[in-house]
């Protein structure tokens, strides 16, 4: 029988299709706040919060106040001039309305409203709109104050004009609006008025994963913003539940010492090689090429420690005091910088040992640096602005850095001494380390024979990139997540109860244990210092483990294995965290799941009938088909926005040229979970992540037991 042949896709005019705004943020969220997750959540609230910012840089704001209100929606209040709210001379509509609804509209794209800025492609705060329930913005301005309301990103009227005292005088656009409020308001008024910016909303769960947020990861965002802005306080209060003593959660910033206080910080606890941080600060005129000559300032502060747990020390950007965790020009240029610094005053003193000059990650063994870039126009690789990619701050900061470095130096020789000479011990560490990494990975291969019986590997054919890892905690669950697997995309290795503890582990000692080699191998890419993101066998690696004490111990020690030998994975955001379901719930034949006791309560609440509800207390207790329909259960949109970020990314690295080998700049893939329930883990408080490991992974008793009483207590 032969079978009959189908009609081809249809390909015509109607086909084409053009998406206005907000429906082409809508369907694609990911192209603008990164993704749908925890992350894109918390985008969201930075996009608002950093138009406030921009106003701090232009000296015309004092304060800011986040707050999270007991409904979640969140509100921004910041002292600044105002959002503008009146007509567009060239648009006709409402300037605050064009703010907040269309796209590539706002004052950072001339010279007037700001000469640097956070936002810069227009489209940020439009984001935040139309992936809100709804928006509301109060504007404290010209004497009065203008008023709208959005919905799902559009506006439900027209800007309302209020007095102080909350009378309706006019809308923004109706005939004779502006006489009118001069009726109301005298220009004494005006002139007096404590202008403010507000804006509320509250994030739509139709296009995010969860709309819940983390008052730690707002708090962690506020705080490198005050350390940036010293003449800056800023406030951040949680009014959604009580803490034990009847209070909201709440933290106050401000940091008249700037970055220095911020380096500070972040070595608390460690031994510094020098007492007071290296402080560099200085204003350039830059050739920007087509965008012409260019005032730019670059502040740093650094300070090295002896600390041999940050072996790759820690390098802290922004541009615009927006994040760049990625790197980037600035960063790339930086680094040549210091490292020709240190050779060059090495071979000064005579100091330069039999092998020649340190390399650039010698130079960086305990060093803790913030570097801060404000500049106008930058250009990112991506609206989520993680990377710098305008190429003459390359120039800029390794001139920069160079001339004050090796200037710091000559000024005190037994400080760049100290400095050579812990680059120069951790060179021969690294040496010695390379060799013994060699001869223990050639080794593990031959001797772990088990590895190719354990491993469930992908689809050879599938993009590698698109694929997990999923690490598993026992033989018996692997057995079973084997069977409920797409073999495409998922990669199954099961681990034999707990592995070692490898935070105060020297890379010998870790490599000898047949279960860390066997992970290290699956995953590919290396370990340490050498540990490369290209030559990973995966897109992102999983941990799987039971929802109990024995499951959570296993989980973190698999992340301090990570965070310890695997660092570069984890910063790139390739390490997550399955969330299996505590709860099956059946009724009248159909199957629910619940990951919390709340989601199950609301799930009985609306069932009608008589439900059964089984605890999963392990992964062993689940069958094939439930792990297959919630942790394996591929979402076919996320696989499209997968492979469109594959493509981008590919896109990208052909069109990178790197300068003189150096591939600091280099793009970054970060992969999108195939899964909603599959939770990136980030370390982008590294400070905090390091202060976290030490107290329950480290050697000191004491400070982990009063931790465990505290929380005991609080749990009381």
């Amino acid at each position: 029988m032969t079978a009959k042949k189908q009609a081809p896709v249809s390909y015509a005019e109607t086909d084409i299709q053009s998406l206005d705004y907000p429906e082409n943020i809508q369907r694609r969220p990911g192209m603008y706040v990164g993704g749908t997750g925890v992350e894109a959540l918390h985008h969201l609230a930075f996009e608002v919060i950093d138009n406030a910012v921009d106003e701090a840089m232009a000296d015309a704001c004092t304060h800011i106040q986040v707050t999270i209100n007991p409904d979640g929606s969140v509100t921004v209040i910041d002292n600044g001039r105002g959002i503008p709210a009146g007509m567009h001379p060239e648009k006709k509509k409402s300037t605050l309305e064009l703010v907040f609804t269309e796209l590539h509209t706002g004052g950072k794209f001339g010279s007037g409203g700001y000469s640097t800025s956070g936002g810069l492609h227009g489209v940020g705060i439009k984001a935040t709109n139309a992936l809100s329930e709804w928006l509301e913005v109060e504007v404290h301005r010209d004497g009065v104050v203008y008023r709208q309301r959005h919905e799902r990103g559009l506006p439900t009227g027209p800007v309302g004009v209020y007095t102080e005292t909350g009378q309706m005088i006019a809308s923004v656009g109706q005939k004779g609006y502006q006489e009118l409020i001069k009726t109301f308001v005298s220009p004494t008024q005006a002139r007096k008025q404590k202008t403010r910016s507000i804006v509320s909303f509250n994030p739509n769960p139709e296009f995010l994963d969860t709309v819940e947020f983390e008052f730690d990861t707002l708090a962690h965002r506020l705080q490198e913003i005050a350390f940036q802005i010293p003449s800056l306080s800023i406030d951040l209060l949680d009014k959604r539940q009580k803490d034990k003593h009847g209070a909201y959660p709440q933290q106050h910033y401000r940091y008249k010492g700037g970055l220095v206080a911020w380096v500070d910080f972040l070595n608390d606890g460690k031994k510094p090689l020098h007492k007071k941080p290296i402080h560099i600060q200085q204003k350039i005129k830059a050739d920007a090429g087509k965008a012409g000559n260019v005032t730019v300032e670059v502040e740093l502060a650094l300070q090295y420690h002896t600390d041999a747990n940050d072996p790759d020390g820690l390098i802290i950007s922004t541009v615009n005091t927006i994040p760049t965790p990625d790197g980037g020009k600035h960063v790339s240029g930086f680094r040549a910088g210091l490292t020709k610094a240190i050779n060059t005053f090495a071979d000064e003193k005579r100091m330069i040992k039999k092998g020649g000059s340190v390399s650039g990650k010698d130079v960086l063994y305990g060093l803790t640096v913030v570097l801060k870039a404000l500049m106008p126009d930058p250009q990112f690789t991506a609206q989520t602005k993680t990377q710098l990619a305008s190429g003459y701050m390359q120039g800029v900061t390794n001139s920069l850095t160079y001339t004050a470095i090796l200037e710091a130096f000559r000024k005190n020789p037994s400080l760049g001494r100290a400095v050579v000479k812990q680059s120069q011990a951790a060179a021969q560490a690294r040496q010695a380390e390379a060799k013994v990494r060699a001869s223990i990975m050639r080794k593990s291969i031959l001797e772990v024979s088990d590895l190719p019986g354990k491993l469930a590997d992908c689809d050879s054919r599938t993009h590698p990139l698109l694929t997990g890892l999923y690490i598993v905690e026992g033989d018996s669950a692997g057995g079973s997540c084997k069977q409920a697997r797409d073999r495409r995309y998922q990669a199954i290795l099961p681990t034999r109860g707990k592995i070692m503890n490898v935070w105060r582990k020297n890379l010998n000692k870790a490599m000898g244990s047949a279960e860390i080699s066997s992970i290290i191998s699956a995953i590919g890419g290396g370990v340490g210092g050498d540990f490369n993101l290209n030559d990973m066998r995966y897109g992102m690696i999983v941990i799987m483990v039971d929802a109990d004490v024995d499951g959570g111990h296993i989980g973190a020690l698999l992340l301090t294995l990570g965070f310890k030998f695997m660092r570069k994975m984890v910063a790139a955001g390739r390490l997550f965290w399955a969330v299996a379901p505590l709860y099956q719930i059946t009724s009248s034949r159909k199957r629910y799941y619940a990951y919390s006791d709340a989601e199950r309560d609301r799930i009985l609440r609306n069932l009608s009938g008589k439900a059964a509800v089984q605890r999963y207390k392990g992964l062993g207790e689940m069958n094939p088909d439930q792990l297959r329909e919630t942790v394996f259960a591929i979402d076919p949109e996320r696989l499209k926005s997968a492979k469109s970020a594959v493509e981008a990314y590919e896109r990208a690295v052909e069109a990178y040229t790197p300068n003189n080998g150096n591939d600091d700049d280099k793009p970054i893939f970060h992969p999108a979970p195939l899964n909603k329930h599959l939770v990136q883990v980030t370390i982008e408080n590294i400070h905090a992540a390091q202060q976290s490991l030490e107290l329950l992974m480290g050697s000191s008793v004491p400070p982990r037991k009063k931790w465990l009483i505290e929380r005991i207590s609080e749990m009381e």
